[in-house]
């Protein structure tokens, strides 16, 4: 059966990540730490470590991904292809608030629960529904396809949960990383399968979890 196959990459970190403030839809770029994670993410992506013949580089729409796919992925020599639909969640008025406080006053258990709704912003569900029809779009148009494609934590958590078949409330066993490299496949039947995830050995520092 033919399946499309899908390297999902966290982009690199940037200062609200480092001060744990939520950003969402904001347009916030790349620190010089996330620059230098994209370029050690660039020599990970050479042979031998990475010998796979990619056909299309995707990425959010958002600088901080759409700059990490420029530096990591500039030697292959393709154009980045720019998808709104692959943006981080959209937290409407809470964008831009420390993740910590959010905790202390409660706020950040219920952006958590799948049917909460956020003034400006959309709900759980409503954000897995997204990504889940974004990447069987691409997989329709990119059939058979190995496909790079540049995003955000959440977009990576909501991945994980179909590919595992988990709920949006069940714990995840790691962090989402900076530039962590994710791994998986979309078959023309539309299932989605797991095949490596998480894979940072490319850095010698950890970045923040999955925060946007």
């Amino acid at each position: 059966m033919n399946h499309t196959f899908f390297w999902l990459i966290r982009h690199g970190e940037t200062d609200w990540n480092a001060q744990r403030r939520l950003q969402g839809w904001r347009d916030i770029p790349l620190n010089a730490k996330g620059v230098h994670q994209a370029e050690k993410l660039a020599h990970a992506l050479h042979p031998p470590g990475f010998d796979v013949n990619v056909d299309v580089i995707i990425s959010s729409d958002l600088s901080r991904a759409a700059e990490t796919a420029r530096i990591a992925a500039g030697h292959l020599g393709k154009p980045v292809e720019t998808y709104q639909s692959l943006r981080e969640r959209n937290y409407g008025i809470y964008e831009g608030e420390d993740w910590a406080r959010l905790e202390e006053i409660g706020i950040q258990t219920a952006l958590r629960s799948p049917d909460t709704l956020i003034e400006g912003g959309e709900t759980l569900q409503d954000f897995n529904t997204r990504i889940r029809e974004a990447f069987e779009h691409i997989a329709r148009v990119h059939a058979g396809q190995k496909i790079l494609v540049f995003s955000h934590g959440g977009v990576i958590d909501m991945a994980w949960r179909v590919c595992d078949q988990q709920t949006l409330i069940a714990p995840r066993p790691a962090p989402i990383l900076n530039t962590s490299i994710n791994e998986f496949s979309i078959c023309q039947s539309g299932t989605w399968a797991l095949r490596e995830w998480g894979n940072t050995a490319h850095l010698d520092a950890l970045a923040f979890d999955d925060i946007g």
